[in-house]
């Protein structure tokens, strides 16, 4: 068996990434990676500092948790599917040494898959996404262009019903 094959889901915030990933899981048995921001600032939240993004060092340390699970896949699986990668933290930070430094591990991933989760039409902000519709879909266009920059093709799921969005992916790999 070969190494494991990396599937990635991303996209604008609020597209339905983590539905799919969760019904991936639960209705497929496949291995997943949760969004590695979502779960770094609700536990920020927990600890009582309302906005980490604010954090000088956030992206960093997303980027941290980010390497962490990949480390974590068990030896044998087939594949997994990662809501967001690390290219994705290129969408979100300017140029700079930050940049430079999450550039220099993007570059360094084999992955197999890039699917761009299409917009639902309507963003919902709260506690941990706080971006606006239009914002989102900025953010959305910002993430494909990083992709395709380092020379992934970016498959486009449109915004049709969970169980359609999760055959197509399916169908690709």
């Amino acid at each position: 068996m070969g190494p494991t094959k990396t599937y990635v889901l991303t996209g604008a915030p609020g597209s339905g990434k983590t539905s799919i990933l969760n019904y991936l899981e639960f209705f497929h048995g496949e291995l997943t990676i949760r969004e590695a921001a979502e779960d770094y600032i609700r536990l920020e939240q927990a600890l009582g500092i309302a906005e980490p993004w604010k954090k000088p060092d956030f992206q960093k340390e997303i980027l941290n948790l980010q390497l962490q699970r990949k480390i974590m896949i068990p030896m044998g699986i087939q594949r997994v599917f990662v809501d967001r990668d690390i290219a994705d933290g290129l969408a979100y930070v300017g140029q700079g040494d930050l940049y430079d430094h999450i550039y220099g591990h993007a570059i360094q991933q084999n992955l197999e898959k890039i699917f761009l989760i299409e917009q639902l039409g309507s963003t919902e902000t709260n506690d941990v996404r706080r971006e606006d519709y239009n914002q989102a879909l900025l953010l959305g266009n910002r993430i494909a262009e990083t992709y395709t920059s380092l020379g992934y093709d970016v498959i486009s799921i449109p915004p049709v019903s969970l169980e359609d969005r999760t055959r197509m992916i399916l169908a690709e790999v």
